[in-house]
């Protein structure tokens, strides 16, 4: 009698850990699907503000009048140039494929502006040109659309203040290439 009970109790202790475990599984795999789609979806449309000509003159002018600067460690020497307003930073469009950020061996469809001196310290820029969705490129997130630029929230701070913040960068940063442009011409 002894020994049905010890099965019976062990058979209970056996049901309800494999329950928990059940319970426990489906519940990671619904928080990890939120991550993921709230992953896909933190970026926001802002080719109103920045244009993809507009995206693509920054470019040129960092490749052009910057220099190289490593700012993380997912890869090295990236394009840069010290604004009066912030920093921007280019990433390539194969990411770690061309770590060393080389023009010559893709383009950069990631601009981000940094500054140290504001609450919201990263602005990331994604420009998802034509016919980069069918080609195996970084940055791009499910849903975003060709000639585009997207702002991209991975730190959840807030992509409506982080759009509004960036209209003040995005003026700076065109008055500087104006007038460092005209400067050089002359």
């Amino acid at each position: 009698m002894d020994t049905i009970m010890v099965i019976r109790n062990m058979m209970k202790q056996i049901i309800i850990v494999t329950l928990a475990m059940i319970v426990l599984k489906g519940s990671s795999i619904k928080n990890h699907s939120y991550k993921n789609l709230k992953q896909q979806m933190n970026f926001k449309n802002v080719t109103s503000q920045i244009d993809t000509n507009e995206f693509e003159k920054i470019k040129i002018f960092i490749l052009k009048n910057g220099d190289k600067k490593t700012y993380r460690n997912f890869d090295n020497n990236n394009p840069h140039y010290k604004f009066e307003n912030c920093d921007i930073f280019l990433g390539s469009d194969i990411g770690q494929k061309n770590i060393n950020n080389d023009p010559k061996i893709s383009d950069f469809s990631q601009l981000t502006i940094i500054d140290q001196n504001s609450d919201i310290r990263y602005y990331e820029l994604i420009i998802v040109r034509k016919g980069s969705l069918n080609k195996n490129k970084a940055w791009i997130r499910k849903g975003m659309e060709e000639n585009q630029v997207y702002l991209v929230d991975d730190y959840n701070i807030g992509l409506e203040l982080m759009a509004k913040n960036l209209t003040d960068y995005l003026k700076g940063i065109t008055e500087e290439i104006t007038t460092t442009t005209t400067v050089n011409k002359e």
